[in-house]
């Protein structure tokens, strides 16, 4: 039992982790307000952990989180000082439908990302990974690949630039 009750709350706190910051992104999209948001958040976090039990395993946690995060907006947009500005119900749900588009566009670019990495001349993907991935100066990475900064500069350029249209490429759909 003890197990079997480590193991839900492995699998709860490995989906909080992983939808966390774009759940932020949704709600803060939704309030324009960083305070709001962080409030609304935790709200959220909470009945998301209260209500886990009800959370289908192996169904959309990403749309299960969202929705409860938009009513836990919507809770405390009615508990907001009446003399501030209210959106309205249909801006709200403008954005939150825009917010969501937007996600679902990060994850097709985080996608396609993946993708040309993969497909780049070694050179230029090591040159991306030292200095993203590990953030080692161009001074650091010139003596590491055994050329001056300037060549390091030009690679990062180059491979930057084929990064973007690579992406740009793969995110877009083809003409018909």
């Amino acid at each position: 039992m003890i197990a079997n009750a480590s193991a839900v709350n492995h699998d709860f706190v490995e989906l909080m982790t992983q939808y966390q910051g774009r759940l932020y992104g949704y709600i803060l999209s939704l309030s324009g307000d960083t305070d709001a948001a962080n409030d609304v958040l935790q709200e959220t976090n909470i009945v998301l952990w209260k209500q886990w039990d009800q959370f289908e395993p192996g169904s959309n946690f990403k749309a299960w989180s969202f929705r409860i995060a938009h009513f836990q907006f919507m809770a405390y947009r009615q508990k907001i000082i009446r003399d501030k500005v209210l959106y309205s119900d249909d801006l709200l749900s403008t954005l939150a439908w825009e917010a969501r588009e937007l996600d679902e566009c990060h994850e097709q670019r985080a996608a396609a990302l993946e993708k040309c990495l993969a497909l780049m001349p070694l050179r230029s993907r090591e040159a991306i990974r030292l200095r993203y991935s590990e953030e080692v100066k161009v001074c650091d990475m010139a003596q590491k690949l055994r050329c001056n900064a300037n060549s390091i500069y030009q690679i990062l350029f180059r491979a930057r630039k084929w990064l973007i249209e690579c992406v740009q490429k793969d995110v877009q759909p083809e003409a018909i």
